[in-house]
């Protein structure tokens, strides 16, 4: 009975609410495109980003062809590529 009131109160994951890396309704990578429409940039600038020998983007491959970028990175990056 113990164990199903503290199934209630927490995620099975334990992770706390509220602090999830990305806000409710927006998944964990998201593909290039996609992420470029969320930074409100060009696509082809996130593939900038994306094969920055420099300083790439936080991504994953997935298959051959397809990469996907962590939705929580996307801001921080994006900070750090602003010119003063």
């Amino acid at each position: 009975m113990k164990e199903e009131h503290m199934a209630k109160d927490k995620p099975a994951s334990g992770i706390p609410p509220g602090s999830w890396p990305v806000p409710l309704g927006l998944p964990l990578y998201v593909t290039v495109e996609q992420a470029a429409k969320l930074a409100g940039i060009g696509r082809d600038r996130m593939y900038e980003y994306v094969n920055s020998r420099a300083d790439p983007i936080p991504q994953m491959r997935v298959g051959r062809a397809k990469t996907l970028i962590r939705t929580s990175a996307i801001p921080d990056y994006l900070r750090r590529r602003e010119t003063a």
